[in-house]
């Protein structure tokens, strides 16, 4: 670990803390770390390295990003992800046997239990998945650490029941669980007083702002990259003051050191952030300006072969679509969020699609009925072959609840019966109220945050 990186040193902060707190208590069997929102992709950090090769802690950590459906499946759901990454390790089996480091662990009892599973939940299954592999490991008296970070979790509540019916049933020893709660919002805590010694919280205080700011000011100030962060720091910090005089100073220092380096990527990423803060000041002159020149910049560069450049022209046809949107300029948002998804779409950044096909059907939804249906279904079409995982994580959820209602009232049987196969093998037979459930608790990301304002 390089320590002089800023963001490096918070890292070990959080690893010495679970030094002393956690690896010499064995008895521990869930850890739940109480963490800041804005320190969420510190901490993802901390999960992925001590994940890797390069991890410094004595446990062997496995990160897993199943998603949180209800507490009957969510065993089933990571015993199935952690075969599936098991079946992807081959070329590291291969090292660790040419390395004459033992490790036999037989998969096959589990991959049966669950070709096997009618439903029913597989808690005992998974605890004898862990311990089984815990066994395995090549070290004497290694622990385990089961991380779980979920990409979607639809309810708190029932993933509390499902830590609690795990600790009844008895986590092996050797085995520990590592959950995330929020500060000031704490909802996996459990009462001690059923489970004694096995529950341990900790919170960990990190400087993430003073860490970003040492970050943007270290390297060789000549740098563009070095100077942008500098430049990109000193602007976000203009933006939370509400001083668009200093945003302004400071966002053509940074448009002045990239231009300079002639590098068309990052010239052009100037632009789109520096028209992403405008968009909290609205009628700002320069707002349209930098958008159509940083357009200009990423197409010119996607042209000479600037690969930063194409995802770049993309992003900025979406922003265009959300400066229309923001002077009630519907049609022309429409029209800007419809060439987004296209591009993205030619290009397979899906879910960069995925999210301009959104934008425009909610738009023509409220703006332009007559449109509706037809953005719906070039919508329903560009995703047909997205994977699972792609499906359940993007706004395509969506898209294909409102989609159904449509097939649905014209009786269009074939893609009634293909989004019913589909939704039903990802969110279980009531997937219409679990999508309007999960529409309701996590809202889609929007590209600026003020996509939605009209005023």
């Amino acid at each position: 670990m390089n320590e002089h990186n800023p963001i490096a040193l918070e890292l070990n902060k959080i690893q010495r803390a679970w030094l002393k707190e956690v690896s010499p208590r064995p008895e521990q069997r869930v850890v739940r770390m109480i963490i800041k929102p804005e320190e969420a992709r510190v901490y993802e950090g901390f999960c992925k390295l001590e994940s890797s090769a390069f991890g410094q802690l004595p446990e062997v950590f496995v990160t897993h990003l199943t998603a949180f459906e209800d507490e009957d499946t969510f065993s089933a759901a990571i015993i199935k992800d952690w075969l599936e990454t098991y079946d992807n390790s081959e070329k590291l089996m291969e090292d660790l046997q040419q390395r004459n480091i033992a490790f036999a662990w037989n998969p096959q009892a589990y991959r049966q239990a669950l070709a096997n599973n009618n439903g029913e939940p597989l808690d005992t299954t998974l605890l004898c998945m862990l311990d089984d592999f815990r066994q395995a490991l090549p070290q004497e008296e290694k622990q385990l650490v089961l991380v779980l970070l979920p990409r979607l979790v639809s309810d708190l509540r029932h993933m509390k029941q499902w830590l609690i019916a795990l600790l009844k049933k008895g986590i092996p020893a050797g085995v520990k669980l590592l959950v995330f709660d929020h500060a000031g919002n704490e909802q996996l805590a459990i009462h001690e007083r059923q489970f004694p010694g096995q529950l341990h919280a900790m919170h960990v205080p990190i400087d993430l702002h003073k860490a970003i700011q040492k970050l943007s000011q270290s390297g060789n100030p000549n740098d563009p990259e070095i100077a942008l962060r500098k430049c990109l720091f000193e602007m976000g910090k203009a933006l939370q003051a509400k001083d668009v005089k200093l945003l302004h100073e400071w966002g053509q220092k940074a448009l002045d050191c990239t231009q300079r380096s002639g590098n068309k990527g990052l010239f052009a990423t100037t632009h789109i952030m520096y028209a992403g803060m405008l968009f909290y000041f609205k009628k700002d002159p320069a707002l349209p300006q930098l958008l159509d020149r940083g357009m200009r910049i990423a197409k010119q560069g996607s042209q000479q072969g600037d690969k930063a450049c194409l995802p770049l022209l993309i992003q900025f046809y979406g922003y265009h679509g959300a400066y229309a949107q923001l002077r009630r300029r519907f049609d022309e948002a429409i029209d800007w969020f419809i060439k987004q998804a296209r591009a993205a779409q030619e290009h397979q950044f899906n879910q960069q699609a995925m999210n301009g096909w959104y934008q425009a059907a909610e738009l023509c939804r409220r703006k332009d009925t007559g449109r509706y249906y037809s953005v719906l279904e070039e919508a329903y079409l560009a995703g047909l072959n997205l994977q699972d995982e792609e499906i359940s994580t993007s706004v395509y959820i969506y898209l294909l609840r409102d989609y159904y209602d449509y097939v649905h009232s014209k009786k269009i049987q074939e893609r009634i019966n293909n989004i019913d196969e589909k939704m039903g093998r990802l969110f279980g037979e009531n997937w219409k109220e679990e999508v309007d459930r999960i529409r309701k608790t996590r809202a889609p990301l929007m590209m600026p945050p003020q996509t939605m304002e009209e005023a």
